[in-house]
């Protein structure tokens, strides 16, 4: 079945068409699945919910644009086509781990679904407006623009997202999922991923006012062929079986992180201010909390032919006690191949577990330090295992040096000559 919200009585106006567009997905939801098509034009709602064998499909020059009052996303509770037993967040919950919390409330939301797609032609947007929730994280973070949880068989392709009010993509407990060919402007994260399986991104864009992809304890990822312009980490991410290769990165980003900005500003929906930063902290910072129960043994992490300029780190490992967003379970293993940062300020730091040390590997990489931080160590290494070099140039420094907190194996060939100092 294959329909246009405007056979539902949906309107290019000033007022809220979310029921128009919700009795669309549901009436080809019933009949068995098909398309949704959202024609040209700015059609203004709140939360909707996207169901099983339904594709949203925006034409060009259609614009989902989201309401401003965050208390127009709550309509999934009252759901009278798939009705769900709708719990309160425990106190010792966090937000982001239940649900049904407000937190979770999107823009669109995909519940216990399969076979659920979000296409877009090119010149098509979802404004998440920047929705102002003085009661959401950090006291004003909105909804996201898409939310999704326990959903298998999920295709994403073609649309651009903006002024997100929090994260562009958050899915959770997922599997098989694709997205190709999406843009992120603005907003906070771009695409996260906690609990899932077989992700592939490729040929997206992430000019983000935060992290670019973020996320952990997932399985079988693999992102490539996309551009990173982000104001905290290109990836924040933990997993096992993880592939990044042909990325770019770029710098200064043109959304800051918004963190910085006024409360005034922030209702306001203002995109960036004067203090907030635009350069990318990390190209790989690692993340893991206890958010979720770790699966897998984190590791195996490859990174390649990847090049990162304005960007202060290559990697940071924090599993230091002092982290919240780095404490369940550490890193084993991660590899970085054919990769170019530069303007680095601290390009590796490692604190790893004692239980479970790190191995590292370098090939073909290098790296150049901003001209203001040549006295700073290259490296901080504390329980490595196994620190690997191989062809690899460190640029910029008057002594390059590792600063090490225990002993590991260090191997170099053909490599910069690092001295190696103890603390």
């Amino acid at each position: 079945m294959n329909v246009s919200i405007t056979e539902f009585g949906a309107k290019v106006c000033d007022q809220l068409q979310t029921d128009k567009i919700q009795a669309a997905i549901d009436a080809v939801f019933l009949a068995g699945g098909g398309r949704v098509t959202v024609p040209m034009g700015i059609w203004r709602c709140g939360g909707i919910r996207l169901r099983s064998n339904v594709t949203l499909y925006l034409e060009t020059g259609a614009i989902i644009e989201g309401s401003r009052n965050p208390e127009d996303y709550t309509g999934y509770i009252n759901d009278t086509v798939e009705p769900l037993e709708v719990t309160p967040c425990p106190e010792n919950t966090a937000r982001s781990a239940h649900l049904f919390s407000r937190w979770n409330n999107a823009l669109i939301r995909v519940l216990y679904a399969e076979n659920v797609s979000i296409i877009g032609e090119k010149g098509s947007y979802i404004n998440g407006m920047n929705c102002f929730d003085e009661i959401g994280e950090e006291k004003y973070r909105g909804p996201h623009a898409i939310n999704m949880w326990h959903c298998k068989n999920i295709y994403l392709e073609g649309y651009t997202i903006y002024n997100s009010s929090n994260w562009a993509h958050a899915i959770h407990n997922s599997e098989d999922i694709t997205m190709k060919a999406v843009t992120v402007l603005g907003g906070h994260d771009g695409f996260d991923v906690r609990s899932c399986d077989r992700v592939l991104v490729e040929n997206c864009v992430f000019h983000t006012g935060d992290d670019g992809i973020a996320g952990f304890d997932n399985y079988g990822v693999t992102v490539r062929n996309c551009l990173f312009d982000c104001a905290c980490s290109a990836l924040r991410f933990g997993g096992t079986k993880v592939l990044v290769e042909n990325c770019q990165g770029i710098g200064p980003t043109a959304y800051g992180f918004r963190g910085n900005l006024t409360k005034e500003e922030k209702r306001d929906g203002v995109l960036t201010g004067e203090h907030c930063h635009h350069r990318c902290l990390n190209l790989f910072l690692y993340y893991c909390d206890f958010r979720a129960q770790i699966r897998h043994t984190p590791g195996d992490i490859i990174i390649r032919n990847c090049d990162f300029d304005y960007t202060e780190n290559l990697f940071d490992l924090s599993f230091d006690g002092n982290h919240k967003w780095c404490c369940n379970r550490s890193l084993s293993s991660i590899t970085f191949e054919n990769c170019k940062l530069k303007g680095a300020i601290r390009p590796i730091h490692i604190h790893g577990d004692e239980n479970e040390p790190l191995s590292i590997t370098l090939k073909d990489c290098t790296i150049e330090v901003d001209e203001e931080c040549k006295d700073i160590a290259f490296a901080t290494v504390k329980n490595c295992e196994e620190f690997h070099m191989e062809n690899v140039k460190v640029v910029g420094y008057d002594k390059p040096r590792i600063v090490k907190y225990n002993d590991f194996e260090f191997i170099t060939e053909n490599s910069t000559a690092l001295e190696i100092t103890e603390e």
